[in-house]
């Protein structure tokens, strides 16, 4: 029996990386899930990664999903990705805002139309697709809506200073917005049985985004992948989503509370 038997997952950004993995994990714990994502074959993009990869890689494990293509800036591939969604399985039980964008610099280096981008996917992207996924999840009386988050959130405290930041500010600054969002939503929706809560990587993760950004320098001491973000996750959308609401979670503190305190099978890159 896993976890997420009977469940419908859709998960965004999930070509690479983090979504990747977590729609991976959501399979093999027996989740039916939505890969969805902007690129759709390898190749489309400069980054590795695809739908088509990542659902043929669910398959080959033996697990069910489908690949949406939707672009997050868009009300409409939202809503045709969730009516397709409920064409093919039925129903929406889970919803995990994972697709995201990083653009470096300091906010004096930043073009404006960069921060608008991030806004828009970052942000906008994510209430879009709550607000819109809403209806479905009522219409079953459950649900599970999981923002993904960052450490980044956490701003750096009031001055005086030592160091002068590299930057961040803008992606940090999305990031606690999402989480300030997600509690006030959940708020607003918890006596409809549907959960809002946020995760995140206690560590760094060498997604394929990374390791494309770092051109190659070490990446020592992040994780492999983000398997174990998959694996809270999954522990996370088996819980009462009444009472388990309104939560802003790092994954290793997930998989403590459960009872994981081994996390060797999750490997960290050596220096």
């Amino acid at each position: 029996m896993g976890k997420l038997d009977g469940k419908v997952a859709v998960i965004t950004g999930a070509s690479r990386g983090i979504g990747r993995d977590m729609a991976v994990v959501f399979a093999r714990e027996g989740a039916k899930v939505v890969v969805s994502a902007r690129t759709e074959k390898e190749g489309d993009f400069r980054i590795e990664g695809s739908i088509e990869t990542a659902v043929n890689r669910i398959k080959e494990e033996g697990g069910e999903a489908i690949g949406i293509r939707c672009d997050v800036t868009k009300e409409e591939d939202y809503e045709a990705m969730f009516n397709q969604t409920v064409e093919q399985y039925g129903k929406i039980d889970i919803l995990v805002n994972n697709a995201a964008i990083l653009i470096p610099g300091k906010v004096e280096d930043m073009r404006i139309r960069h921060w608008d981008l991030l806004y828009h996917v970052n942000i906008r992207g994510p209430f879009i697709g709550c607000q819109l996924v809403l209806p479905h999840m009522r219409a079953n009386g459950w649900g599970h809506i999981m923002n993904i988050s960052s450490v980044g959130a956490i701003g750096p405290g009031e001055g005086p200073y030592t160091e002068t930041s590299s930057g961040g500010t803008a992606y940090g600054a999305g990031k606690a917005h999402m989480e300030r969002f997600t509690q006030g939503m959940a708020a607003e929706v918890w006596q409809d049985n549907i959960a809002v809560n946020c995760l995140s990587p206690r560590g760094a993760i060498a997604s394929e985004g990374q390791r494309w950004f770092r051109q190659g320098t070490p990446y020592s001491g992040a994780r492999e992948d983000g398997i174990i973000m998959g694996d809270a996750g999954a522990i996370m959308c088996e819980q009462d989503p009444k009472t388990y609401t309104g939560k802003i979670l790092y994954d290793e503190d997930v998989l403590a509370e459960a009872g994981i305190t081994d996390f060797s099978k999750y490997p960290v890159i050596s220096g």
